[in-house]
């Protein structure tokens, strides 16, 4: 044989030598591909949790172990245990098994095993476990940790010592809801078995006007008596009725729409005689006699046409609970009956004036008209267009600002009594045997409200002291609500 030949026939051998040795190892990395089926690749996870090259049950043995721990449940700075049959955790090994064995024989694909002949796990994957639990229990759970834990914000109080609503506190509360996620992540991993539960902070609640009637019911308790108090903010618009649609005496409160019709059949502005009369009409002299005269302006010479037109005026307002059957100071004349729907209701009885009726709500009201007008709206233009400009309706307020009541010592009293020196107030008082009232419109800097208190003993004598206190306590705490850290002091 030449030596050509010779190094063709060695050639030949190591190619089919090469070839076989391909083969063999392909074949032996197809062998160790299949048995890595029962194993965990280095890339993949079981529940999180890296098993690299573990046998399927050997790994499922070791989960079994791990899932009967309880998982630790954290609330805030609490810790409780939650064992996980508490909550119908079971893990389903069997199915677990099956899942995994199945998933691993769907991964043996031609592209995994050119990944396994140069040494590259397959992608990553995490295979799930198979469990159950009931959400309701976890649930139930969560809700008796609550019970144990939550400090839920505490809105404001009532204080009658200061008549003010001590600040709320703040709080928080377990959200059952979006804690029941990771609890069942606890449940479901084997070296995580911790779950922060979450936790709401809630802030201090704001006061309310619902506790600022809280407060003022409360003060009232002590009063053995009718009282009736309407309350309106004249931002918000809220407000606050006790006893605000019983009928009361309307004595010198309807002075208020005495002036107001005054206002409205007058072609232009008071002169000076009829702003001198409506001035010691409203102030503190309160004077029944001017209040006639004023009545009689507005019934074109008669005070008793006047007193039927401001009736009616009322009525066409929408306060058809406030009349005038005579004007002031009519002893020997006997007043035609008028029913209204609060003097004829069935329970608080006040023994009503027959000559003049009010309520605190119906003269709340107006005063609120008249604030509106001289903000240039409200029901007052409304109602009667061209008959009022808002110069004259703050006309109207800036005389019954004029209106100071002071005790002997020179304190104010009823409900400028409680707000502080200064505090712009334009208010009409009113006072007989059995009944005290004031009705205001105050003007502070946390916002400006209507304030009507009536006060009343039927058939007997109203204690003075007894009535100012509560006017007092009232308006400071409407103040203090509505002005939240002043002091509101009065000074002689």
């Amino acid at each position: 044989m030449t030596f050509a030949r010779r190094r063709l026939f060695t050639a030949r051998r190591v190619r089919l030598l090469g070839v076989l040795l391909v083969v063999v190892y392909v074949v032996a990395q197809f062998a160790s591909f299949r048995a890595s089926l029962d194993r965990v690749p280095a890339s993949w996870t079981v529940a999180g949790t890296p098993f690299a090259g573990q046998p399927i049950d050997e790994v499922v043995a070791l989960m079994q172990a791990a899932f009967d721990e309880p998982v630790v449940l954290h609330y805030m700075d609490e810790v409780r245990a939650l064992p996980p049959d508490a909550v119908g955790f079971r893990f389903d090994a069997e199915a677990t098994v099956e899942a995994f064995r199945r998933k691993r024989e769907e991964s043996a694909t031609a592209g995994n095993f050119l990944r396994h002949l140069v040494f590259q796990p397959p992608e990553p994957y995490d295979l799930p476990i198979v469990a159950e639990y009931s959400e309701e229990l976890i649930r139930l759970k969560l809700s008796e940790m609550a019970l144990l834990f939550d400090d839920p914000a505490q809105p404001p109080a009532p204080d009658l010592q200061s008549m003010t609503l001590k600040p709320g506190q703040p709080g928080y509360m377990l959200d059952i809801v979006a804690s029941v996620a990771p609890v069942a992540e606890g449940l479901k991993s084997l070296h995580e078995r911790d779950a922060q539960l979450v936790v709401e902070s809630q802030p201090a609640p704001p006061a309310t006007i619902d506790q600022l009637r809280e407060l003022i019911q409360e003060r009232l308790k002590a009063f053995n008596g009718n009282a009736g108090v309407f309350l309106k903010d004249l931002t918000s618009g809220d407000e606050i009725e006790i006893g605000g649609d019983v009928a009361y005496s309307g004595m010198s409160l309807m002075k208020i729409p005495i002036m107001a019709e005054v206002y409205r059949t007058l072609a232009q502005a008071p002169d000076v005689e009829t702003h001198k009369l409506l001035t010691e009409t409203l102030g503190s002299e309160s004077g029944n006699f001017t209040a006639n005269l004023l009545l009689r302006q507005i019934g074109d010479g008669d005070s008793f046409a006047g007193v039927d037109r401001l009736t009616s005026s009322m009525r066409f307002l929408g306060l058809t609970n406030s009349f005038m059957a005579l004007p002031y100071d009519q002893q020997d004349v006997a007043p035609p009956p008028v029913a209204t729907e609060a003097n004829s209701q069935a329970g608080v009885w006040t023994n009503p004036d027959p000559a003049m009726q009010t309520t605190p709500s119906d003269i709340g009201l107006l005063l609120e008209m008249i604030y509106q007008c001289g903000e240039g709206g409200g029901a007052l233009m409304v109602a009667y267009p061209g008959a009022f400009t808002p110069e004259e309706c703050r006309q109207m307020l800036d005389i019954m600002k004029e209106n100071v009541i002071t005790d002997a010592e020179g304190i104010p009293t009823l409900l400028r009594g409680g707000l502080p020196d200064g505090t712009p107030l334009a208010h009409k008082h009113g006072w007989d045997n059995d009944t005290r009232a004031d009705a205001s419109v105050a003007f502070t800097p946390g916002g400006d409200f209507v304030l009507v208190v009536f006060v009343n003993t039927p058939g007997a004598w109203v204690d003075w002291g007894v009535a100012n206190g509560i006017m007092v306590d009232i308006a400071s705490a409407a103040h203090n609500y509505f002005n939240p850290g002043e002091t509101n002091a009065q000074t002689p």
